[in-house]
């Protein structure tokens, strides 16, 4: 019994500490008029706080939300070479190096992170304290194919986008209105009442922008 609920101190303090960084963070990126989203913060405390205190049905749901969130995060990593083209990829490297890279190790200890998270709650100790307590110890197959789901489905669908006639239309629109002087990466599609408006990213060897344009069906 002592070890299944040294395990779950163990992940709760460490979710604990990162929601606490990762509100700091926030904060910080708000005085400072930055975006920035996470799937951590106030979720990371109350999970912290409920597995600390040695909730066995809080580790179902932990353990759920990591093993989606590790799926999730390894599907992007993977993906992520195929998700801009190798030059846009080489101008982002150019003009900021040091931000590439620390998305990249962001992405990378996520990874590491969840990882952890998931084979601690997973280890034999908790799972056989689970099933003897009457909550779930199975693996979270659903989680990890959600997680594969919600990066391969979108992305294979904007490449799709990409290649058809309404990826084209924003790309002559866009070099339009923006100029010749920059090529266009199709980022984001969305159709509302006979409108289409689609996000791209400009780029020359010179700059990064973010436009949209729009046109009606």
């Amino acid at each position: 019994m002592y070890k299944y609920r040294a395990i779950l101190k163990r992940v709760g303090i460490v979710l604990i500490a990162v929601g606490i960084l990762d509100i700091a963070y926030l904060v910080y990126c708000i005085s400072q008029q930055k975006s920035y989203s996470s799937s951590l913060n106030i979720l990371a405390v109350v999970g912290g706080v409920f597995l600390f205190r040695g909730s066995l049905r809080a580790v179902h749901i932990v353990t759920w939300f990591a093993a989606f969130m590790l799926s999730y995060f390894v599907s992007v990593f993977i993906l992520l070479p195929f998700l801009k083209p190798a030059e846009l990829w080489g101008t982002e490297f150019r003009l900021d190096p040091v931000g590439l890279c620390l998305s990249l190790l962001l992405t990378i200890t996520l990874i590491a992170l969840h990882f952890w998270i998931y084979t601690q709650l997973r280890a034999a100790p908790v799972v056989s304290e689970s099933f003897n307590s009457g909550h779930s110890a199975s693996t979270p197959k659903f989680a990890f194919i959600l997680g594969v789901a919600l990066v391969v489905l979108p992305a294979g669908m904007m490449h799709f986008t990409r290649g058809g006639a309404a990826g084209a239309k924003a790309v002559e629109i866009a070099r339009t209105q923006y100029g010749q002087d920059y090529k266009y990466h199709l980022t984001g599609m969305s159709w509302s009442n006979g409108n289409v408006r689609a996000s791209l990213t400009a780029y020359n060897e010179q700059e990064i922008k973010p436009v949209q344009v729009e046109w009606e069906q």
